[in-house]
């Protein structure tokens, strides 16, 4: 494999704890996040560039 993932299955392990550990961390950020974007008036979207 050409990746810049180790060969070796503990340190694949250990990635993959953090890596859940993380999205768990971001689940619940979002989770507390999001009411209050609920509450708050809408905001009308940012122009994007028209490509060329």
């Amino acid at each position: 494999m050409d990746d810049d993932l180790p060969p070796d299955l503990v340190r694949l392990r250990t990635l993959e704890t953090w890596a859940a550990h993380y999205l768990t961390r971001i689940r619940e950020r979002i989770a507390a996040v999001e009411p209050q974007q609920q509450a708050q008036p809408r905001q009308p979207p940012l122009p994007t560039a028209e490509p060329a």
